[in-house]
């Protein structure tokens, strides 16, 4: 195992946390973070608190329930602006990795996909397009399709992935909201067609035989970003040194399950009942890394601030934004590098000097100079060709 350099922190303010999380694979850095004691070197108590939704957790840390939590990249931004919840400012100095999730579609969608005459083999939306298009030719229902929630990676990945084929996520189909947990029971009632989710719930579509992926959060994107860990920004405020301790435990644990020899060990302390014990065990071979997912390699923990804008982009171009919001300014309050960078600094660890980046260009991996060494970058390109390149204003 590749240990990184500890470094000296300052004394946390608050030593006792409770941190909130979904059952998903990439829980993996709070759960690793508690079960291998990285959490405890920095002199913190965590207790992990299992939660339902993404809803749940967004409100138990407006609430102070819970100091703070695994979530999605988008509820920071949402909250901050008061987007579906009161308008309660949030921060996010660390990323949750990179890719993990996918497009599962029931197996009597794909089935009336097939009977058209469509490739299996083709991941774009196109023999989803004609049915859409048949379907309502003949009058028959909308299919309807779900994601994690509204402002989440995965809504915007489907919406992508929709419009490359011409189809109009608001128009042509019915979008819902399901919890993760959800998501493969409500599509074998019947309820849902298909969804966006990160693992294991993918997998256990298939392990039920009622749907099977599609097309991964990857190929739509490569090393797109998902998940973060956020905290009020006014917790921030009250303990900047617990925050410190807490980046710097997360950037272990992530670091310590890039290593493939730790793999079977995590997937063990994953699948304790406390975890994702009752959604693993469903699997034959449960994998870790399912959907190209990363956790430190690429950089995966940093919190780009190009990151946030792209997500902002989309929630702007869904119309959940008006079109005077200053996207950059509320990208550089909600995602903060700087934080990082300091952690990484005292740690000796490689990590990016800037905040922006484009995406779209890199077919391969490719080197970013940054501070105390190079960092090797992975591939970013969109399924469709696409781009995205950020303006690079200071903040």
């Amino acid at each position: 195992m590749t240990l990184l350099h500890s470094p000296i922190l300052a004394t946390p303010e608050k030593i006792d946390l409770t941190l909130g999380f979904l059952p998903l694979m990439d829980c993996a850095p709070l759960v690793i973070a508690k079960e291998k004691g990285f959490f405890s070197d920095v002199g913190l108590n965590v207790q992990l608190s299992r939660e339902g939704s993404w809803a749940s957790i967004r409100d138990k840390v407006m609430l102070g329930l819970l100091d703070g939590a695994q979530m999605l990249a988008g509820i920071p931004l949402a909250s901050t602006l008061g987007l579906g919840s009161p308008q309660v400012p949030m921060v996010t100095a660390f990323s949750i990795g990179l890719n993990g999730n996918a497009i599962t579609l029931s197996h009597a969608l794909l089935a009336e996909i097939d009977e058209l005459g469509h490739d299996p083999e083709d991941t774009s939306a196109n023999g989803l397009k004609q049915l859409i298009q048949l379907r309502k030719a003949n009058g028959r229902a909308k299919i309807t399709l779900a994601m994690v929630y509204t402002y989440s990676a995965h809504s915007y990945l489907l919406r992508y992935w929709l419009s490359a084929a011409g189809i109009d996520p608001d128009n042509d189909i019915n979008l819902t909201v399901v919890p993760p947990p959800q998501m493969a029971v409500t599509m074998k009632k019947g309820l849902i067609d298909g969804y966006c989710a990160g693992e294991p719930w993918n997998s256990v579509a298939q392990e039920m035989g009622i749907g099977s992926p599609v097309i991964s959060g990857y190929q739509i994107w490569n090393n797109c970003p998902d998940k973060v860990f956020a905290v009020l920004e006014s917790w921030h405020n009250a303990h900047p040194a617990t925050h410190e301790a807490l980046i710097c435990a997360l950037i272990q644990a992530s670091n310590w399950l890039d290593q493939p020899q730790n793999s079977d060990e995590a997937l063990d302390i994953l699948l304790a009942n406390a975890y994702l014990g009752p959604a693993l065990s469903m699997l034959p071979q449960p994998v870790l890394n399912q959907g190209n997912r990363l956790f430190f390699r690429y950089a995966a923990s940093y919190p780009w601030r190009s990151h946030a804008l792209w997500f902002l982009e989309q929630m702007q171009h869904c119309n959940q934004l008006q079109d005077n919001t200053d996207l950059h300014q509320l990208a550089c309050q909600v995602y903060r590098p700087d934080l990082y960078r300091a952690v990484a600094s005292k740690m000796q660890l490689p990590h990016p000097t800037i905040d922006f980046k484009p995406e779209g260009f890199h077919d391969r991996e490719w080197v970013l100079q940054g501070a105390a060494g190079a960092v090797t970058m992975g591939s970013d390109l969109f399924f469709n060709g696409g781009t995205f390149e950020p303006r690079r204003q200071p903040c």
